[in-house]
């Protein structure tokens, strides 16, 4: 049951929707708004593409290695399955906060909700209701 959920994160989230080169962080940094959660700042900027990117970023201040890998991992959790419900044509950047370690999984997720909402990158509707319309 857990390799199952492992591959669900992993196939929502794949390299198409990853934030690869360093000059498109850069852009990103530099011409994107900030908005704070909890466990986590969201930086926004829009692209020239029809769609999501997704970048994910822990600084050393979080801990050793296994520490910032954790906190990649949950921070991915939390979002894979927002993906669908985030508008095309935008950078994300999530930077991992010292509280991204220990924050329980629903709060985060809830906060991460609220940022996109503030952010202005979250589509109200659910997608499988827009899709039907």
């Amino acid at each position: 049951m857990r390799c199952y959920i492992r591959e669900s994160i992993y196939l929502l989230l794949d390299r198409t929707y990853s934030l690869k080169r360093h000059k498109e962080f850069r852009f990103t940094y530099r011409t994107g708004r900030q908005v704070g959660g909890g466990s986590f700042v969201l930086v926004t900027a829009r692209n020239r593409k029809d769609k999501v990117q997704v970048g994910f970023s822990v600084s050393k201040k979080i801990g050793n290695s296994v520490k910032r890998n954790r906190a990649k991992r949950r921070l991915k959790a939390c979002f894979s399955p927002l993906l669908p419900g985030v508008k095309p044509g935008y950078n994300l950047i999530f930077i991992a906060r010292p509280g991204a370690l220990t924050a329980p999984f629903l709060s985060m997720q809830s906060s991460m909700v609220s940022a996109l909402k503030r952010a202005g990158v979250y589509k109200e509707a659910a997608p499988s209701e827009a899709g039907q319309s």
